[in-house]
């Protein structure tokens, strides 16, 4: 499993690359076009995460020395060791993303109900917001009511283009997107651009129905002056400081295109993602073929070096088989190998390191040598 997402994330950088350059070249296009630029990496690179099927593999069946090697045993923890770091970071980041829905749960019950049904008000927030997918609320500040209602009317309209847009399911998905792929930095620097856009969006469409740039952002500093703590993660919130000098700037500029992106260009966005999905996916969708079938023979060992006993496995007496799946290139190596039945971190490690040295005579299809997909089986077994 952490192969595959350490993959998809070297593969990521291209995407997420590709949509910065973009975005920082159209800086002066609409926010709405720059924001379906940032969605469209977001959601090439989840699909990077889909598992290409592999043939069904040749089976080869061998057994460990019950001799320890204590650099195997080193390198073994280290190897295992990744898989429960990458696990801790996508724990904390879900539980994080979680404890600010269940946040905003506690909000909207304990909030007042207003004449609108979905909008909610409470002195427990400094900042105007609104989440939900199915039954999107907005959250009002109290002190919004005591502004008159053209003032009120700017902050409502902002909130409710944030639900035509489905900006919450969108920023949901990309802090998704940030708890799997926590330990690269451009998935950071995706989710933040997001929401930046996502917000830029809201203000070209609040001002697009006829509110003046100047109200506007007097109303926008209004919010700001009152904003003293953090809003929940999960929610759209109308202001978060590191942004806020960068949105007024933008209101006031009347130069600034603030339609929305057209069909030609939503249509130019996808054919771009797919034509950097398709060369991503072909490398990570090689042509492996099955042995057996159309006249592909079966790789063989040429040279192995059975892994040893760790330590600590030894002591603990365990015994038992790993699996190991990988490819068998037409140059005689294992790769792409992984553990599919696992036994021990430290022996499921010996055993990949140990694979990974092994020498074959490829398969052979039509005269030439071919990538086959094999099944190892290592049996650790004490006497």
């Amino acid at each position: 499993m952490t192969n595959l997402i350490i993959t998809a994330a070297l593969k990521g950088i291209i995407v997420l690359g590709a949509a910065w350059i973009a975005t920082s070249l159209l800086r002066r296009s609409s926010a709405d076009l720059r924001h379906r630029i940032w969605l469209a990496a977001l959601i090439a690179t989840a699909l990077l995460l889909i598992p290409w099927p592999m043939p069904v593999p040749v089976r080869i069946t061998t057994a460990a020395t019950l001799g320890t090697a204590k650099v195997a045993s080193g390198v073994s923890r280290s190897l295992s060791i990744l898989p429960v770091i990458w696990a801790a970071g996508l724990a904390f980041m879900l539980i994080r993303f979680c404890a600010g829905i269940i946040r905003l749960a506690g909000l909207t019950r304990s909030a007042h109900a207003s004449k609108e049904k979905d909008i909610r008000v409470t002195d427990a927030i400094q900042t105007p917001m609104t989440w939900g997918v199915i039954r999107p609320v907005i959250l009002l500040p109290t002190y919004v009511y005591a502004w008159s209602a053209e003032e009120r009317d700017v902050v409502i309209r902002h909130e409710r283009a944030h639900i035509e847009r489905r900006d919450w399911m969108w920023q949901a998905f990309a802090q998704l997107m940030t708890a799997i792929f926590w330990f690269q930095p451009l998935m950071w620097l995706a989710t933040r651009q997001l929401r930046n856009e996502a917000e830029h969006a809201a203000d070209d469409v609040t001002l697009a129905g006829g509110i003046q740039a100047p109200d506007y952002a007097d109303r926008l500093m209004a919010v700001a002056r009152q904003y003293q703590r953090r809003s929940p993660m999960a929610a759209v919130a109308m202001v978060r400081h590191p942004a806020l000098a960068e949105r007024v700037a933008a209101i006031l500029d009347a130069g600034r295109m603030r339609t929305g992106a057209s069909v030609r260009a939503r249509a130019l966005i996808l054919l771009a993602a797919g034509a950097l999905l398709v060369p991503l996916s072909a490398f990570q969708n090689r042509s492996v073929h099955h042995a057996g079938v159309d006249g592909v023979s079966s790789p063989s060992v040429v040279y192995k070096s059975p892994p040893s006993y760790t330590p600590e496995a030894k002591q603990a007496k365990i015994q038992g088989g790993v699996v190991i799946e990988a490819i068998v290139t037409a140059q005689g190596r294992a790769e792409d190998i992984q553990v599919v039945r696992s036994l021990d971190a430290g022996l499921d490690a010996n055993a990949v390191a140990s694979v990974g040295q092994w020498l074959f005579k490829p398969g052979m299809k039509d005269g030439q040598p071919v990538d086959v997909a094999v099944t190892i089986e290592i049996n650790f077994k004490l006497q």
